[in-house]
């Protein structure tokens, strides 16, 4: 009787281990592509009435290209808010994340929306069509939370014709006309 059952068991050994064959040229795939880079990250929250929270990276010291990602997964996965990270970048090279590059940060009219920002800048010179959506922001009185360097996170020179120069390192409190 074991004689008869050791080849029975070998048989269905292989055939429980034989590869499957598919016709893949029936399986419909379906691939995005686009000519614009991705430039910044987007984390869903799992409630559909989640506060969107933008977080902002930029400095060349600490990192933060690094760590916002990871802080924004953890507010979206066990928190449940809807995140935004934004990076720098050299507008040459959309995409490419450089946080030596002061001038550019793509996607700050995420503010627009937002119900809270994160900021590690550390002395950036953006342009006016983005300073004005983070200017629009805090004079909405909306909550801000900045680390690190954010206590210089911008810097334009005197003789800078920005409409937002005054939210740089030399400054002394509110513009006044």
């Amino acid at each position: 009787m074991m004689k008869n059952l050791l080849p029975i068991l070998v048989c269905l050994v292989m055939f429980a281990c034989k590869e499957q064959k598919t016709d893949k040229s029936k399986e419909a795939v379906a691939v995005e592509t686009t000519d614009t880079p991705q430039q910044w990250l987007t984390f869903e929250g799992s409630d559909k009435n989640a506060k969107h929270v933008v977080l902002i990276s930029g400095d060349e010291e600490y990192r933060s290209e690094e760590s916002m990602p990871q802080l924004a997964k953890i507010l979206s996965e066990h928190h449940g808010f809807n995140c935004t990270v934004l990076f720098a970048q050299d507008p040459a090279k959309p995409g490419i994340i450089d946080a030596n590059y002061v001038k550019n940060i793509p996607g700050l009219e995420a503010l627009d929306t937002a119900d809270l920002m994160i900021i590690a800048t550390r002395f950036r010179a953006l342009p006016d069509s983005q300073m004005k959506h983070i200017d629009d922001y805090l004079r909405a009185g909306k909550p801000v939370i900045g680390l690190r360097t954010a206590t210089h996170a911008f810097n334009f020179k005197k003789d800078d014709v920005s409409n937002y120069k005054h939210y740089g390192n030399s400054y002394k409190g509110d513009k006044t006309e």
